[in-house]
């Protein structure tokens, strides 16, 4: 009886010796490839970032001024100085693609210009929520509009917008909204799908608050 079982014990040995011989293989080549991938990408010549599109901020469609208070104040303040810096959404890009993109030598400086697009899409979503508090629906979906245009990664910009259009009857823009989200690759894109689907499947209902968190 002990022969059947040491022989199925010894295969069973065998085969997690030859899985993690071929899982050590496959990780070894992912690590090879990485780094003969780093080695072309530092070698990458950098091109002339002054021919590049740029995001830009419409201001002139904000708006701007409608409050006193100095949270919002100090958010308009940001949104005029990032309006004078150049912005690229690189969400998702790793160094090396940024390398083989615009050239090692452009690296620090294309960093800037995606650490920038973070910050405005952060502040996008602030801006729109003291916008919603102030009872100037209209205005916050301009600003989270111009948020889905640039495509933030930004929950809850398009979440808030879905609310928006829900408390101005504004159903149909929900669909649109939903489609378009499903069409990126957004970490919490589920998330948002499933806030926009309830938000559909009760048209007749009034949103009364938003979400800002």
């Amino acid at each position: 009886m002990a022969f059947p079982f040491l022989a199925i014990f010894l295969a069973f040995v065998i085969f997690l010796a030859i899985r993690y011989k071929s899982t050590d293989a496959k990780v070894q080549k992912m690590q090879d490839d990485f780094w003969e991938r780093e080695a072309q990408a530092n070698i990458t010549p950098q091109i002339d970032l002054d021919n590049l599109t740029y995001i830009t901020i419409p201001l002139d469609k904000f708006p701007l001024g409608f409050s006193n208070e100095p949270a919002i104040l100090e958010m308009e303040n940001k949104l005029r100085e990032l309006s004078t810096h150049r912005m690229l959404n690189l969400t998702g890009k790793t160094n090396t693609e940024l390398k083989e993109t615009y050239g090692v030598g452009n690296l620090d400086t294309v960093a800037s210009y995606g650490d920038d697009y973070d910050k405005l899409t952060v502040l996008l979503k602030d801006y729109a929520t003291a916008l919603i508090n102030a009872d100037m629906i209209d205005e916050a979906v301009a600003v989270l509009e111009y948020g889905v245009g640039i495509k933030t990664d930004v929950s809850q910009n398009y979440i808030l917008l879905g609310d928006c259009y829900k408390s101005l009857g504004k159903i149909s823009k929900i669909g649109y909204l939903k489609d378009h989200v499903e069409s990126l690759n957004l970490v919490l894109g589920t998330s948002i799908i499933n806030h926009l689907n309830e938000l559909l499947d009760d048209p007749d209902a009034v949103v009364e608050h938003f979400s800002t968190e």
